[in-house]
C-alpha cells in the first residue's frame, strides 16, 4: 500500500511553484514515487497550496524522510519553503489502489 503525505500551505502558487519543481527531484531521489502541488480552487481552504508526496511503502517513507533529513539541499531548500508561505496541516494517508 501506497503512504502518502498531503501537505496544506498558506502560500501565493506562483511563488510556491519554483520551490516546489525544486524540491521535487530531491524527493524523487530519496524514494518518492510522485510529488503532486496546486491550488485548491473550492471548500474552505480555497487559495491553500496542497502538496501530495506518494512513497511505496513505510518502509520506503520512513527512509526517505530521515535521508532527506539529513540533506543539505532539501533542508535548504525547505528553510525558503517556510520563509515563502505558513505549513498549516499535513496528514500521512494509506492508500490501496483501487
Amino acid at each position: 500500500m501506497a503512504i502518502i503525505s498531503v501537505s496544506r500551505w498558506k502560500a501565493n502558487f506562483e511563488q510556491a511553484l519554483p520551490l516546489a519543481r525544486e524540491i521535487a527531484p530531491i524527493l524523487k531521489r530519496h524514494g518518492a514515487t510522485s510529488v503532486r502541488a496546486g491550488p485548491c480552487f473550492a471548500g474552505a481552504d480555497a487559495g491553500k497550496v496542497y502538496v501530495a508526496i506518494t512513497f511505496p511503502d513505510w518502509a520506503g517513507f520512513g527512509r526517505a524522510m530521515q535521508a532527506a533529513a539529513a540533506d543539505p539541499e532539501y533542508r535548504r531548500v525547505y528553510a525558503e519553503a517556510l520563509k515563502l508561505g505558513e505549513l498549516q496541516d499535513r496528514s500521512v494517508i494509506v492508500s490501496e489502489e483501487l
